[in-house]
Protein backbone atom coordinates (compact mmCIF):
# COMPACT_ATOMS: atom_id res chain seq x y z
CA UNK A 1 0.00 0.00 0.00
CA UNK A 2 1.72 3.13 -1.23
CA UNK A 3 0.04 6.07 -1.02
CA UNK A 4 1.02 9.71 -1.92
CA UNK A 5 0.59 11.68 1.76
CA UNK A 6 3.22 13.81 2.73
CA UNK A 7 3.84 15.60 5.66
CA UNK A 8 2.55 19.45 5.88
CA UNK A 9 -0.60 17.88 4.02
CA UNK A 10 -3.44 20.23 5.56
CA UNK A 11 -7.08 20.85 5.21
CA UNK A 12 -9.14 23.91 6.68
CA UNK A 13 -13.03 22.89 7.40
CA UNK A 14 -15.62 26.17 8.31
CA UNK A 15 -18.30 24.81 10.88
CA UNK A 16 -21.15 26.79 12.93
CA UNK A 17 -21.93 25.68 16.32
CA UNK A 18 -25.89 24.64 16.17
CA UNK A 19 -28.12 23.84 19.14
CA UNK A 20 -27.16 20.29 18.49
CA UNK A 21 -23.59 20.17 19.13
CA UNK A 22 -24.86 21.35 22.88
CA UNK A 23 -24.61 18.91 26.01
CA UNK A 24 -28.18 18.31 27.64
CA UNK A 25 -26.96 19.19 31.20
CA UNK A 26 -25.76 22.61 29.73
CA UNK A 27 -29.03 23.20 27.65
CA UNK A 28 -30.77 22.33 30.93
CA UNK A 29 -29.17 25.47 32.92
CA UNK A 30 -29.38 28.01 29.56
CA UNK A 31 -25.66 27.42 28.76
CA UNK A 32 -25.42 26.82 24.85
CA UNK A 33 -21.82 25.14 23.79
CA UNK A 34 -20.01 22.72 22.12
CA UNK A 35 -19.43 19.68 23.67
CA UNK A 36 -16.13 18.04 23.75
CA UNK A 37 -17.19 14.88 22.13
CA UNK A 38 -18.65 16.95 19.19
CA UNK A 39 -15.66 19.27 19.00
CA UNK A 40 -13.50 15.50 18.72
CA UNK A 41 -15.74 14.10 15.79
CA UNK A 42 -15.10 17.16 14.02
CA UNK A 43 -11.64 16.91 14.58
CA UNK A 44 -11.62 13.15 13.45
CA UNK A 45 -13.34 13.96 10.04
CA UNK A 46 -12.02 16.86 9.22
CA UNK A 47 -8.46 14.62 9.42
CA UNK A 48 -10.68 11.86 7.78
CA UNK A 49 -11.83 13.93 4.32
CA UNK A 50 -7.96 14.98 4.02
CA UNK A 51 -6.83 11.48 3.64
CA UNK A 52 -9.74 10.70 1.64
CA UNK A 53 -8.22 12.81 -1.05
CA UNK A 54 -5.27 10.20 -1.56
CA UNK A 55 -7.35 7.00 -0.83
CA UNK A 56 -8.34 4.88 -3.82
CA UNK A 57 -12.19 3.03 -3.18
CA UNK A 58 -10.83 0.02 -1.87
CA UNK A 59 -9.13 2.06 0.97
CA UNK A 60 -10.66 4.39 3.60
CA UNK A 61 -9.30 5.30 7.06
CA UNK A 62 -10.13 4.91 10.80
CA UNK A 63 -8.74 6.55 13.79
CA UNK A 64 -7.57 4.80 16.88
CA UNK A 65 -6.03 7.68 19.10
CA UNK A 66 -6.75 10.71 20.06
CA UNK A 67 -5.16 13.07 22.58
CA UNK A 68 -7.03 16.78 22.82
CA UNK A 69 -7.88 19.75 25.25
CA UNK A 70 -10.71 21.48 24.57
CA UNK A 71 -9.68 24.85 26.33
CA UNK A 72 -11.87 27.33 25.41
CA UNK A 73 -15.96 27.37 24.86
CA UNK A 74 -17.82 27.91 21.62
CA UNK A 75 -21.55 29.03 21.76
CA UNK A 76 -24.09 28.48 19.38
CA UNK A 77 -23.49 30.63 16.49
CA UNK A 78 -20.16 30.71 16.69
CA UNK A 79 -17.81 30.27 13.26
CA UNK A 80 -14.95 27.81 13.99
CA UNK A 81 -12.44 26.59 11.45
CA UNK A 82 -11.10 22.79 12.27
CA UNK A 83 -7.78 22.12 11.02
CA UNK A 84 -5.73 19.03 10.53
CA UNK A 85 -2.58 18.53 9.40
CA UNK A 86 -0.12 15.50 8.75
CA UNK A 87 3.31 15.96 11.42
CA UNK A 88 3.96 12.01 10.65
CA UNK A 89 3.30 9.46 8.11
CA UNK A 90 4.51 5.72 9.16
CA UNK A 91 3.60 3.05 6.81
CA UNK A 92 -0.16 2.93 6.63
CA UNK A 93 -0.37 5.00 10.27
CA UNK A 94 -1.00 9.05 9.76
CA UNK A 95 -0.14 11.44 12.68
CA UNK A 96 -2.13 14.53 12.42
CA UNK A 97 -2.05 17.59 14.73
CA UNK A 98 -5.65 18.96 14.86
CA UNK A 99 -7.14 22.36 15.75
CA UNK A 100 -10.39 24.41 16.62
CA UNK A 101 -10.21 27.83 16.51
CA UNK A 102 -13.21 30.30 16.89
CA UNK A 103 -11.07 33.29 14.95
CA UNK A 104 -8.04 33.84 17.14
CA UNK A 105 -9.36 31.77 20.28
CA UNK A 106 -8.03 28.19 20.02
CA UNK A 107 -11.37 26.00 21.16
CA UNK A 108 -9.30 22.66 21.26
CA UNK A 109 -6.37 21.08 19.92
CA UNK A 110 -4.12 17.84 20.03
CA UNK A 111 -2.83 14.78 18.40
CA UNK A 112 -5.04 12.42 16.32
CA UNK A 113 -3.45 9.15 14.31
CA UNK A 114 -5.51 7.08 12.07
CA UNK A 115 -4.60 4.08 10.11
CA UNK A 116 -5.24 3.35 6.13
CA UNK A 117 -7.26 0.03 5.85
CA UNK A 118 -8.78 -1.97 2.81
CA UNK A 119 -12.15 -1.77 3.45
CA UNK A 120 -12.72 -5.33 2.98
CA UNK A 121 -9.91 -6.52 5.47
CA UNK A 122 -11.74 -4.09 7.75
CA UNK A 123 -15.40 -5.82 7.21
CA UNK A 124 -13.16 -8.81 7.75
CA UNK A 125 -12.12 -8.01 11.19
CA UNK A 126 -15.05 -6.09 12.50
CA UNK A 127 -16.78 -9.78 12.01
CA UNK A 128 -15.03 -10.94 14.85
CA UNK A 129 -16.62 -8.85 16.87
CA UNK A 130 -20.28 -9.35 15.67
CA UNK A 131 -22.49 -11.62 18.31
CA UNK A 132 -25.13 -13.78 17.06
Amino acid sequence: MSFEIRIGEEIKKEYTVIGEDCPDFLKNKNICVMSTPRMIALMEITAKELLDKFLDQDHTSVGFHIDVYHKAPAPVGSKLVFIARVIDVKKNKIVFKVKCLMGDVVVGEGIHERAIVSWSKFAESVKKYLTK
